[in-house]
């Protein structure tokens, strides 16, 4: 009979406000359809206390985050490789811890965007994109 590990997988949400936020709701709900030993932790972080934050990442050799306001473009400095959505975009919201240590950043938000738009019938094919910088 194998031990039982009692250490679970630790994943969560950086931001500020978190109060609203159901993602760990619904992400312990699918951790546990699929039986993973996983945790999702809404962690109210200031932006004067991102970077201890982006060391407690590390240090308790969390999974993986998510991030909302205000840090989606702060942790840029942090990651050591970044997917082309979120280089395009310019801002990363989900955080991957690789195993050997290192931090990739994604963006998810311009494809739920696409996604949403699709869904709704509206083609984007042939339209010109205008971006906005602030």
């Amino acid at each position: 009979m194998a031990e039982k590990n009692y250490r679970a997988e630790l994943t969560g949400v950086f931001g500020d406000p978190v109060e609203g936020n159901p993602t760990g709701v619904i992400m312990e709900a699918g951790y546990d359809a699929a039986g993973l030993n996983y945790r999702y932790i809404t962690c109210k972080v200031l932006p004067e206390d991102f970077d201890g934050a982006m060391k407690g990442l590390r240090a308790m050799n969390m999974r993986g985050v998510n991030l909302t306001m205000p840090h989606k473009i702060n942790v840029l400095k942090y990651m050591d490789a970044l997917s082309e959505a979120a280089r395009v975009i310019g801002a990363v919201n989900t955080v991957v811890c690789r195993p050997d240590g290192t931090l990739f950043g994604e963006n998810t938000d311009g494809k739920g965007f696409m996604m949403s738009l699709e869904s709704n019938g509206i083609d984007v094919k042939g339209k010109k994109v205008v971006i906005f910088k602030y």
